[in-house]
């Protein structure tokens, strides 16, 4: 626990415990009374605030649970959209409407023109961040290279986020969501069927049927998108201003930006497909939400019209969310923070159970990284190396721990791969699973963990928080600190 930050609610509540334990111990009376009072108070101070509690610690489930009664009591738990009464200003402006529980509020939505086309660029006031998404995609025949070649391969990724955290540029996070949608294959053979003419010639239908069979249909569609985040600084603001307005300035300086940026996707081996211009990112938000709207459908999609018709997060093991072209039945989420990432050596292809593996599951993984210049991921490592070594406990005769040992290993290991030019990056991972029913999601949700066990990775499911923990899987950078802790 000693290498672990403390947030300031529990600085404060292990502060309170110590004075508290002092004023006890300065009014008892009696060495022993005076001993018990500290050590009552003070300890279960302590106790609350560093010792595991379901999963947790107490400090941190007696936040969780504050703020969920809070938006309980309000009403934010079920949102209700207001686009088809929101209307239009005059000049055709639409008019605000409120975002679901859990999305960054008053976002702006700001259109930039690049040389590969517009793209839609959101400002999150309160993150103080930029946000912009774009379809990649990368090396289809990957699962077939060899061992020299995948490697190659991970090398170039891995410079590019190098020289993307060197090169003193503006994009400074970035965000892979890998969004898995089963289809059907036999959908294809049924419309054939519904729409055969009986009276067309014997031959044609045979010819057809012969064409169909051979016809390879995919069963899953694979979407990556890469989300950049620029932060939101006075020197951003300062370059905008030499614009007639700010919109104009932002979208002009970062329209730059992120064309630049996508010139070096190549280096990493990924190909751009298209940049999500806001019809285009608002059906991919309709779309997480509501996995019956297809993303590809943009037919009145805007920064108004993405949101969900209906959001109900007040049950605490999951939230449900339809669209407006929906029935009344509702589409079910679950989000999974990655507790633990692998701690033993792992191949290329250790993500490989959650992401290949996993047959007729709607599932959305999402990494979050924050790219740290190379100095300062060396000064980090070092640190973090410090902890591990003065945490071990190397008394004459006692038998170390191993998973001290393999910690101890990890940290020097990064460090040192960092100094021979590895990317210094901190990221978070998100794991969300939507289904139409609870039992498909109570099965879907069982079989996710099960993939991410064989992937050596350790899940924890957001209970009381999947409104805010979904929004993590959506592409606005969310679910990392600002400063890594």
């Amino acid at each position: 626990m000693l290498g672990r930050k403390l947030e300031a609610d529990e600085q404060l509540v292990l502060g309170c415990g110590f004075v508290g334990g002092l004023i006890a111990a300065w009014i008892l009376g009696g060495i022993l009374l005076k001993v018990v009072g500290f050590v009552l108070i003070a300890g279960a101070c302590a106790w609350a605030t560093l010792a595991p509690h379901k999963g947790r610690t107490y400090v941190r489930w007696f936040e969780i649970n504050r703020t969920y009664k809070k938006l309980l009591r309000d009403g934010s738990l079920l949102y209700r959209s207001r686009a088809p009464y929101a209307g239009r200003y005059a000049d055709g402006r639409r008019v605000p409407i409120d975002v679901p529980v859990g999305v960054p509020r008053n976002m702006q939505w700001i259109a930039a023109r690049t040389a590969f086309g517009e793209i839609a660029i959101v400002l999150q006031p309160d993150e103080l961040m930029f946000t912009a998404a774009i379809e990649v995609e990368g090396q289809r025949d990957f699962g077939s290279l060899d061992t020299a070649d995948k490697e190659a391969l991970i090398r170039a990724y891995e410079h590019l986020l190098k020289t993307t955290a060197d090169s003193g540029g503006r994009i400074r996070r970035l965000q892979w969501i890998s969004r898995v949608i089963p289809t059907d294959p036999n959908a294809h053979a049924r419309d054939a069927t519904e729409r055969r003419d009986k009276n067309s010639p014997t031959w044609l239908q045979q010819s057809y049927d012969d064409l169909i069979r051979r016809v390879a249909v995919t069963a899953e569609d694979r979407r990556l998108l890469l989300v950049v985040g620029i932060p939101y600084t006075s020197d951003l603001v300062a370059e905008a201003r030499r614009y007639n307005t700010l919109h104009e300035g932002y979208a002009i300086t970062l329209g730059q930006e992120i064309e630049s940026f996508i010139r070096t996707l190549g280096r990493g081996q990924l190909r751009h497909v298209r940049n999500l211009d806001e019809a285009g990112l608002a059906s991919y938000l309709h779309h997480a939400y509501d996995p019956g709207h297809w993303i590809d459908d943009t037919a009145g999609m805007d920064r108004i019209t993405c949101w969900p018709a209906v959001l109900d997060a007040r049950n605490k093991k999951y939230m449900s969310s339809r669209s407006w072209e929906a029935t009344e039945d509702n589409w079910y989420s679950m989000t999974a923070w990655v507790k633990e990432l692998p701690v033993l050596p792992v191949g290329i292809n250790f993500l490989a159970p959650v992401l290949l593996y996993l047959q007729d599951i709607i599932l959305s993984v999402s990494v979050v990284m924050d790219l740290v210049s190379t100095d300062q991921a060396i000064t980090e490592a070092m640190a973090d190396a410090t902890n591990e070594l003065g945490q071990a406990d190397k008394k004459a005769g006692r038998i170390e721990d191993p998973r001290e040992q393999k910690a101890q290993s990890a940290s020097i290991s990064t460090m040192r791969d960092i100094a021979d030019g590895a990317a210094g990056t901190r990221l978070a991972a998100w794991i969300t699973v939507t289904s139409p029913t609870l039992d498909a999601l109570r099965r879907d949700a069982d079989t996710v963990r099960a993939g991410a066990t064989r992937a050596g990775l350790r899940l924890e499911w957001c209970d009381t928080e999947h409104h805010r923990a979904f929004a993590n899987t959506l592409p606005f950078t969310a679910g990392l600190l600002k400063e890594g802790r």
